[in-house]
């Protein structure tokens, strides 16, 4: 025997909207049930009319004739095997809603560093001299420079 009960099952996720992060909740309808056994006894009258033979005495030359019909009612106890149930378990199938997170992407500034040479004039003995500078470049790549 089988007693099913509806529960409501809360579920929270934490949602993040920028800086902020909010809870949400839903409320989802679960069926609960729960499986009891118990004996069933079945029983099944067999019920029949047979003929029994009967001896009857009387003097000879009496002759025989048809009487009234007599009946009655007998009780008889009969053996019966009880009959066994046999159940099997069968898997199945339950569906739920499931929220997953998905990753957003969005540009990020890129910055590379571009090594110059500068030269200086002096007076005396005018020579090469190589002093690093770095300079950095800064950029946002878009379609339509064909970085992105």
């Amino acid at each position: 025997v089988a007693t099913c009960t509806t529960e409501v099952e809360e579920k929270c996720e934490d949602e993040t909207s920028g800086y902020t992060t909010n809870t949400k909740c839903s409320k989802w309808p679960k069926e609960v049930c729960s499986v009891e056994k118990k004996p069933v006894k079945k029983y099944t009258p067999i019920t029949g009319c047979t003929k029994e033979p009967r001896e009857i005495c009387a003097p000879s030359g009496c002759g025989f004739r048809e009487g009234e019909v007599e009946c009655y009612t007998k009780t008889q106890t009969v053996v019966q095997d009880s009959p066994k149930e046999q159940c099997s378990l069968e898997p199945q199938r339950t569906c739920k809603h499931v929220t997953k997170l998905v990753p957003k992407l969005e540009p990020t500034e890129e910055c590379v560093d571009v090594p110059k040479e500068v030269c200086t004039r002096s007076r005396t003995n005018p020579r090469k001299v190589k002093k690093p500078v770095v300079k950095k470049w800064c950029y946002i790549p878009t379609a339509e420079s064909g970085l992105a």
